[in-house]
This record gives C-alpha cells, structure tokens and sequence, in this order.
C-alpha cells in the first residue's frame, strides 16, 4: 500500500509541474502543400515548448499545442519565419475568458 501511494504523489506531482498546454491554430500566407507540411513538422517539433503539431492540407491550418510557459504563439510565429514560411494565428486562445450564465 505504501509502494502505491508513493507512486501515486509521483504522478501527480510530474502533472503539476508539466505545465498548463494550450492549442492554437495557425495557417499560411499560401496553400500549404506535402512539402510544405513535411518541413513544418520535422523543423518545428523542435521548437521549445511545442508538443503536438496536426497539419490539415484541406484548411491549409497547422494546429500546435505548447506549454504556455515555455513558449507563446509569438515565438511560435518567429519559428514559422525561421523556416521560410509568413504564418498566422487563426484562434488565439483567451486566457481572461471568464464563463458567463445567460441572463433571460
């Protein structure tokens, strides 16, 4: 019982200090194509912070979640223009975003 405990406080302490992750979604100045999905996934896992990256060819879109303490989307933007491509933010996410309840 003693064993388990210990692992369980481990657990949740390596959460605690992960970070809080966040997703935000970025597109291109231009149609991405193969090429252009291939570069920004092998070049920008490498950037700091970034722990998922999902590209749609479709919506021309690249979605990254990042630990919001160890990058933002400014700098992300600044490793989109390290590779070669002019990127944008689609959605910033809101961190002030209060939750409302519908007053009728």
């Amino acid at each position: 019982m003693r064993k388990f405990l210990t692992i369980a406080f481990l657990v949740s302490s390596l959460a605690v200090w992960a970070g809080e992750k966040v997703t935000d979604v970025f597109t291109l100045d231009h149609q991405m194509s193969q090429m252009c999905e291939k570069k920004i996934k092998s070049n920008l896992r490498f950037e700091k912070g970034i722990s998922k990256i999902e590209t749609s060819l479709k919506d021309n879109t690249i979605t990254i979640t990042f630990d919001k303490e160890k990058t933002n989307p400014e700098m992300i933007l600044q490793g989109f223009k390290k590779i070669g491509f002019n990127a944008f933010l689609v959605n910033p996410v809101d961190n002030n975003k209060e939750k409302s309840e519908d007053i009728e």
